[in-house]
């Protein structure tokens, strides 16, 4: 994957919400350094260095270089534990069209995860829930040739 942009020393950007953690997220950001792969950044407010692959940074918006951070929060509703998701985006290297259910919604923006008919105990923490898709279990459609 590519970066859609080509950051210079002294660009501002933000991490993806997607792939940001949550003390990362909303924040503004000063391209400080380029290396050969990843960008190294840093808060326009202060604050410690990021470094980062330059495909996780959009430009920051207008609003985000006066103040270095986002001004306003989206509140999600939470999801309920046996949720039905889909999940797909950048980081998520799993097939795009596997079924998984929530387990925990942590109210942070992350989420905990396991394939649809389980994974031997084994799940997913901290999955960004902008990489979510919510399915109507009443859509899904079972194969009867797999059904036997």
């Amino acid at each position: 994957m590519s970066s859609p942009h080509t950051y210079a020393v002294g660009d501002r950007v933000t991490i993806d919400p997607a792939v940001a953690r949550a003390s990362t997220r909303g924040v503004t950001y000063r391209v400080t350094r380029l290396l050969p792969v990843n960008v190294v950044v840093e808060p326009v407010d202060g604050g410690r260095p990021v470094k980062v692959n330059p495909t996780y940074l959009r430009p920051a918006s207008p609003a985000d270089t006066t103040t270095g951070r986002e001004l306003t929060m989206i509140h999600e509703a939470p999801l309920h534990p046996g949720t039905l998701v889909t999940v797909a985006g950048a980081g998520w290297k799993q097939p795009p069209r596997e079924l998984y259910v929530v387990l925990r919604d942590t109210g942070t923006g992350r989420v905990s995860l396991v394939p649809l008919g389980g994974n031997n105990g084994r799940y997913w923490r901290g999955v960004s829930r902008h990489l979510l898709t919510t399915v109507d279990p009443t859509r899904v459609r079972l194969d009867p040739e797999q059904t036997t």
